[in-house]
């Protein structure tokens, strides 16, 4: 089971996941389902030939432009230095790509942008060839399924020894096999055409793919080196993507950290339609991105999503947080934190506190921030004591600050700190089509926001969740925030969920969100709860119309930490 599903158990049970195959997609966009494993024969496409991108944009800017036209066509492009393009301190630049397409030859950064303010991005496509994964046919389980032998489909790369996530699909629909998806397995190669994949006795224990099923496997292909994330932007403001379509990329598709007031315009994150792909193959993409399609970190004014699409990716559609800072001490008004990895909290910041018990404490200001050493023994000794990614305690919390509020507070080890100023608020997902994703549609942990009029389907688990998480130290609370007007269907987890953990594994009392409303929001074919909201002071919950799917069943451990008995269409805990 992937880490991310070992959450405290309360809330393993509030995420309410199903295990059931999907139905086939209705959006009439939706990709072309498949019964066999017939080759698929694109469209011919103008040949990719190579181009300088990066040299081409350089000049156009040495020159004094402020409003750039790539050619139109397919152009091959070499990385430089893990990047296939760098845009950097760029002021009000108009990237205009309309009728273009970047094909990146390695599997590490299309685009990475970085302290840049009013710059669009509009109209490219973005692929990669080889691609970021390979799809190959089970042909064999050993008994203890532990093993799976595969040989890979004509027209995808032979399988490299690496480590990652493995998504199974069922080839007569080309959805996922109910939640199979294997984080940390291994794949080796295993002859001409074949593989093998390596997974752990736990993983294989839920195990329910068949014979003929297709693995899609991370592949790397990157002989500069490999950084993380499709197109990335840090630091930047006002940056606008403007009809921007990524059929393929590493890990995650759109990732900004630390920006300010982006806007994304009808981007999309999708596998290439059949018709469309530049190569001829044994089975249809069943993959767009590696991991989240749309993620956003640390924003100070939250990113606005409106009329985006983004499907087949291998976690998340949108991701909305911050950074919680990890408290082992207090006294008074000062804290003793250790910096999850770089310390953004700021003097004169709001803060916002979570218990480890999972009260969250009134707002303070940041008065001082100073830096003050590694971090020492008994400060390892809260950290290993806690539920969290095992990441984050060989490759953060390893500095100590003191941090000093306005007001005394007392606050636990184990406890935690945001900025409420950088963990997106304000922000929007508006009129985007979302889904048939391994995990989450739409997940938030910031506030002063709007998610309405969004279509989810087929998400393996909930479609749109609010939450702090300990385990992957996001923050923070979602307060002033609507959920409007909202489509969820055929989902593995609950349609809607509003719901605050503490450490300790303690439904957050009323107040950890504050000024919620959910209304006219449908949901069907879910299972039980459809719409689950706790910790919440000032709700408005109407007019929503919520119907359960009694065979999407829970899983056995989730069945065993909330109970069969008392699930219903409706759970509302801890509300004022």
């Amino acid at each position: 089971m992937h880490p991310r599903l070992f959450l405290p158990r309360l809330l393993l049970a509030a995420l309410a996941l199903a295990t059931p195959a999907f139905a086939a997609a209705s959006r009439p966009a939706a990709p072309a389902t498949s019964t066999a494993l017939a080759p698929v024969t694109p469209e011919a496409l103008p040949p990719a030939t190579p181009f300088d991108l990066q040299g081409f944009i350089d000049e156009r800017l040495a020159a004094g432009e402020r409003h750039i036209v790539l050619p139109p066509g397919r152009h091959l492009v070499t990385p430089r230095n893990r990047e296939h393009l760098r845009l950097q301190g760029l002021r009000d630049v108009v990237i205009d790509a309309a009728g273009a397409e970047l094909v990146c030859t390695e599997t590490t950064r299309a685009i990475t942008i970085h302290d840049c303010e009013n710059l669009t991005l509009r109209g490219l496509v973005i692929d990669y060839d080889p691609l970021p994964f390979t799809q190959a046919r089970i042909v064999a389980v050993s008994p203890d399924k532990t093993r799976l032998e595969v040989e890979v489909l004509p027209g995808y790369g032979e399988i490299v020894a690496s480590r990652g996530s493995v998504e199974i699909f069922d080839p007569a629909t080309n959805l996922l096999r109910g939640r199979t998806t294997y984080y940390d397995a291994r794949a080796e190669p295993a002859g001409p055409g074949r593989g093998i994949i390596l997974r752990t006795a736990g993983q294989a224990e839920r195990a329910i793919e068949r014979i003929g099923d297709i693995a899609v496997i991370r592949r790397p292909h990157a002989p500069g080196g490999e950084i993380p994330h499709a197109i990335m932007a840090t630091d930047s403001r006002d940056l606008v993507f403007e009809d921007v379509t990524l059929y393929s990329g590493v890990t995650f598709g759109f990732f900004e950290n630390g920006c300010d007031g982006s806007r994304y315009l009808r981007c999309r994150v999708d596998r290439r339609p059949p018709a469309l792909d530049y190569a001829a193959r044994g089975h249809p993409r069943l993959r767009s991105q590696n991991a989240d399609a749309f993620h956003s970190k640390n924003a100070r004014r939250g990113p606005r999503y409106e009329s985006c699409t983004a499907f087949f990716m291998g976690d998340d559609a949108f991701a909305i947080n911050g950074d919680f800072h990890f408290v082992t001490g207090s006294e008074g008004p000062a804290l003793r934190v250790l910096a999850k990895h770089a310390m953004n909290l700021r003097v004169g910041d709001t803060a916002q506190l979570l218990a480890h018990d999972g009260r969250r404490l009134d707002n303070r200001k940041i008065l001082a921030i100073e830096r003050l050493s590694p971090a020492n023994d008994a400060d390892r000794r809260h950290v290993a004591a806690q539920s969290m990614h095992e990441g984050l305690r060989q490759r953060g919390l390893d500095t100590a600050y003191r941090v000093t509020l306005d007001a005394p507070v007392s606050l636990p080890p184990g406890s935690l700190i945001c900025s409420a100023d950088a963990i997106g608020d304000g922000f929007v997902v508006h009129d985007c089509d979302l889904g048939h994703n391994r995990s989450r549609g739409i997940l938030v942990k910031a506030g002063r926001g709007r998610i309405t009029h969004n279509r989810v389907v087929g998400a393996v688990m909930t479609g749109i969740l609010v939450s702090p998480e300990f385990w992957w130290l996001e923050a923070g609370f979602a307060d002033d925030l609507l959920v409007e007007h909202n489509t969820i269907r055929e989902g593995g987890g609950p349609g809607i969920s509003i719901v605050s953990i503490g450490g300790d594994g303690s439904l957050s009392p009323a107040g950890a969100f504050r000024g919620i409303t959910v209304r006219h929001n449908t949901i069907a074919d879910v299972p039980a709860p459809g719409l689950l909201l706790t910790s919440i002071r000032g709700l408005v919950e109407e007019h929503n119309q919520v119907s359960t799917n009694p065979a999407k069943t829970l899983h056995p451990w989730e069945i065993k930490a909330w109970g069969r008995d008392g699930l219903s269409d409706r759970i509302l805990r801890n509300i004022e």
